[in-house]
Parts: structure tokens; sequence; C-alpha cells
């Protein structure tokens, strides 16, 4: 049986929030909702390499589900070092 790891649980909240926002706040995305698997694909390589910008609405809207401090600190250790 695999197990789901905390990066997995953020991921799947983030895609889900992603297109939340985009769809409530078009306006500020410069992409359609459609292109939100290849965002999301960018943005698990970001996470990966440690190189993601936290601000933002999807992002703030994650951590909220996950009940997680919308901060650096608390997001890296919530998401643990098991990323790939």
């Amino acid at each position: 049986m695999e197990t789901t790891t905390n990066f997995d649980k953020f991921m799947t909240v983030y895609e889900q929030k992603l297109t939340d926002v985009i769809t409530k706040y078009p306006a500020e995305y410069c992409y359609p909702v459609s292109e939100v698997p290849i965002v999301v694909g960018k943005m698990r390589k970001a996470f990966i390499a440690k190189t993601f910008n936290k601000d933002g609405r999807a992002i703030q809207a994650t951590c909220k589900a996950l009940g997680i401090k919308y901060t650096y600190r608390d997001i890296e250790t919530f998401i643990g070092n098991n990323r790939e």
C-alpha cells in the first residue's frame, strides 16, 4: 500500500484551490483553468527545488485548508523532505 506524503496532500489541495481561485478571480491570472495541471507541475518542481513563491491566493487557501500557518517555515515543515 502506497503512503501519501504531506507533500502529496499539499499538492492535491493546491490544485483544487488553484482551480477555485482562477474561477473566482480570473482577472488576476494570466492563464485559464485548463492550464492548471501545467502550472501545478511547474509548482511541484519549484517546491522540490525550494524556490517556490508563497504569495498568491491558491497557496494561502491551501494553507488554510490544511491548517498550516501561511509562512515559508510552516509550509516547509509541513511538506518535509520527502518531495518527489
